[in-house]
Order: structure tokens, then sequence, then C-alpha cells
């Protein structure tokens, strides 16, 4: 090898390339069918100061896609259905038969949904009957927006990141029959209780310290404020 081999070499070694997030660039999609004709994009994951980037999927009817990267700690789900019958988007690791449920409806559906989970590499399985879009996103960020904090909205969502210390008192309202409120930590398993349908009248400050997010499951219109 000559010396200009290696100078190309070295160079090579040391090449920068910019962060997923820091440009409009989307990544390289990979673009698979299923035996229905149905397209499936699994855009390829990168990883950004942030956390690894977000891998979307679409298609229509039932479908599985194999090797989704998951790095391990909160997996966010970012989910909508276009039709009639029951909707479920499960992830299920590599060897097993069980996985973790992020959606679970009947009907129409948008809605966001978290959960801690093992590193890994997982199977993504969508029961639809009609048009649907996940996007599967795992954020690590280590500072958010510190309480007071107040937010509103409808169904299954997920929001943050907020940094928490110390003990915080929670208040809610809720028009419908189901909600259930918690603090998910990005890593690890770290989580806080804050309410449910029970308590929401009369919830009990709760313990939290770091950076969360908030994920609220409910079947209505709700609105969260917490000191």
């Amino acid at each position: 090898m000559n010396r200009r081999q290696v100078v190309q070499l070295v160079a090579l070694g040391g090449l920068t390339l910019p962060l997923a997030g820091c440009t409009n660039n989307a990544a390289e999609d990979n673009d698979t069918a299923d035996g229905n004709g149905n397209s499936t994009v699994n855009e390829e994951e990168e990883e950004t100061p942030d956390g690894p980037e977000e891998q979307k999927f679409s298609g229509t009817g039932p479908e599985a896609s194999n090797d989704v990267s998951i790095q391990g700690g909160l997996i966010v789900v970012d989910a909508t259905h276009e039709g009639e019958d029951d909707f479920e988007v499960r992830l299920i690791p590599e060897n097993s038969d069980a996985g973790k449920v992020f959606a679970d409806s009947s009907g129409t559906y948008a809605g966001q949904t978290a959960r801690h989970i093992d590193e890994g590499t997982y199977q993504l399985s969508v029961v639809a009957d009609g048009g649907w879009e996940v996007t599967i996103k795992q954020p690590r960020p280590t500072s958010g927006e510190s309480p007071p904090l107040s937010i509103n909205g409808t169904g299954n969502e997920v929001h943050g990141p907020f940094e928490f210390v110390g003990t915080h008192q929670p208040s809610g309202d809720c028009d419908g029959e189901r909600i259930s409120v918690n603090v998910l930590s990005p890593t690890g398993d770290s989580r806080a209780f804050v309410f449910h349908e029970d308590s929401i009248n009369n919830p009990s400050a709760f313990d939290y310290e770091g950076v969360g997010y908030i994920e609220i499951k409910s079947d209505g219109e709700w609105s969260i404020e917490i000191e």
C-alpha cells in the first residue's frame, strides 16, 4: 500500500456525517411490500443528539415488519388508523410470541403511547382493516421544561420532555370514563404514578427526580396541571 492509499484510508476513517435532525434530509428508506402489495416504508435508524432517528412505517391492512432496532429504554409510538374494525400495534422481540402493545382500539385512531422495553431487534405487528401509519420514537433528552405545567388534549397522548425536581402536586379534569397519567423516564424503567379516574378529583402529590415524559391514556378530553 503506497502513502497516498494510506492517506485516503485515514480520511475515510475520520469522515464526519451530518446528524439526522440537523438538516431536512431524510434517512435512506427501505421499501418493502407484503403479500397484498401494500407498501411499507422503514426509515433507517441513525443516532442523533437526543437518541436514535425515528422509524416510520405505513400500510393498509394487517402487516408485520421485521428487523426493527430498539436501543432500549423509553419507546414512544405515534399511530393512526383509518379503518372501521380492530386496530392493534405491537412490538414483538425476536424468538418470542409475546410483545408490548402500543395501540389497541377499534375504528379510527390517532394517538401516542409510551412504554419501557429492552434493547433488541423486534417485529412490528399491525392489525388493521384500513390505512395506517406508525412512527417509533426513542427520545433521549437530557433536559426539559420545568413545572408548573398545564397541558390538555384528547385520548392517548405523550408530552415532554419535562424536568422534575422533588415533590409535585397534580390536578386534572376529564370528560371521559377512563384516564391514567404517569411520568416515564427516557432511560431505564423509572416511573411515577400521577393519577387515574378514581383519584383525579383528589390526587396525591408524587415524587420524581430528573427528565421525564407524561403519558396520558384516556377515552375523552382532558386537562392536567402539575405544580
